[in-house]
């Protein structure tokens, strides 16, 4: 495996800081698809929210789309969709359950690759020849993550390296934006409420699983986070809520609207 260098290491840790200090979590794949294309020099991010197997048919719930002159969820309409050629590494994650990150040259000769219908659509419509895919993981079993796409040479030793690290923190914020979107939807007020409190967006996350009634081993399983690092979390929100037990922590946050009742 290529050797990163600080740079590398620290667009990651600048990467989780943005993404956990943003309210607005609708906002966070946006910021991970400008780094994925910013730090693979590429041309187009694709981020599949589902593909799954109905009847032995793959089937893609929703595509959403970064290129510098279109940003959006595509195709618009189920006919539309019905009628893209499905890309190789869609197939194999959807077909396999693989999490490695791969690329398209990993699965395909170049001769191959190029007498596809999809090179030559996604050559057309975005000029990208080379793509990396960076698979998630979903608690419901449907296959989701980014595929990054560019023109040019092939995706280096280095770059797959990147991917390969980046991976396990982006399941991470993956689990932190479902909780943290979850929580959004159930208390309406919950955003003022935080703010007011200064908790943080980690801490929200943390206190609406406790809610849920998990251990603070559940809650680091859940986000992806040590057990050490939640009871930290915790410490926190007891000290800002003026508590010092779950319970009532629990009625102290619904009576502040920070949870529903």
């Amino acid at each position: 495996m290529a050797e990163l260098a600080a740079r590398d290491y620290e667009r990651m840790l600048d990467l989780a800081v943005a993404v956990m200090d943003s309210r607005n979590v609708d906002r966070t794949w946006s910021l991970v698809a400008d780094e994925l294309v910013r730090s693979l020099h590429g041309t187009t991010c694709v981020l599949s929210r589902s593909h799954r197997f109905v009847s032995r048919v793959i089937v893609l719930d929703e595509v959403e789309v970064w290129t510098p002159w279109y940003r959006g969820v595509l195709p618009p309409s189920a006919e539309e969709r019905s009628r893209m050629p499905l890309h190789p590494l869609v197939r194999h994650y959807a077909e396999t359950g693989d999490s490695e990150p791969r690329t398209v040259s990993d699965l395909l000769d170049d001769r191959t690759w190029r007498s596809t219908q999809t090179f030559s659509s996604l050559r057309e419509t975005s000029g990208a020849t080379r793509h990396i895919a960076l698979p998630l993981h979903d608690l419901s079993g449907a296959n989701r993550g980014f595929v990054v796409g560019r023109s040019g040479m092939d995706f280096t030793d280095r770059e797959r390296t990147f991917v390969r690290r980046l991976q396990p923190l982006l399941r991470r914020v993956d689990g932190h934006v479902r909780q943290l979107k979850l929580w959004q939807d159930k208390a309406i007020h919950g955003p003022e409420r935080a703010a007011a409190l200064k908790l943080t967006n980690r801490e929200v996350t943390v206190l609406s699983l406790l809610a849920s009634g998990l251990t603070a081993g559940g809650i680091a399983n859940r986000l992806g986070a040590s057990p050490r690092t939640v009871h930290k979390h915790l410490e926190n929100i007891y000290r800002k809520l003026g508590t010092s037990d779950r319970l009532t922590t629990v009625l102290r946050a619904q009576k502040a609207g920070l949870l529903p009742s």
